[in-house]
């Protein structure tokens, strides 16, 4: 009888032994995935950042050369808060009483080119 608990009281602890190791392995090897994933996800916000860097370069050259709004002027800045939250839904009224220096007809004028008609191509001849 005592031997049968010498030999179980062994199997147990080379199961625990066992166990112990195989436990590490697999947070090894997940540890590895994260790794990997991050190193992954790295990349691509440095691949996003070139991309927008680019296309913000490419912005200023156009500006440049048509003689619009420079980048950061107050007046571009103005506009593309307005832009902002008429895609979020404002309307016309409530963005003139945000921006304050700004009438309702003049964020209406300003936004005409960005705005979409509702009813445009849709009346037949």
């Amino acid at each position: 009888m005592g031997l049968l608990i010498v030999i179980l009281l062994g199997i147990a602890i080379l199961l625990l032994i066992l166990s112990f190791r195989k436990t590490k392995q697999s947070q090894t090897h997940t540890d590895q995935q994260l790794e990997q994933l991050t190193l992954t996800i790295g990349q691509e916000m440095n691949e996003l950042n070139d991309r927008i860097r680019t296309l913000e370069i490419d912005a200023a050259i156009t500006a440049e050369k048509s003689g619009v709004l420079g980048l950061e002027s107050p007046e571009r800045k103005d506009l593309r808060n307005m832009i902002d939250m008429h895609k979020r839904g404002y309307s016309f009224e409530s963005i003139a009483g945000r921006m304050k220096s700004y009438t309702q007809q003049e964020v209406e004028q300003m936004l005409a080119p960005y705005t979409k008609k509702k009813d445009e191509g849709s009346m037949m001849a």
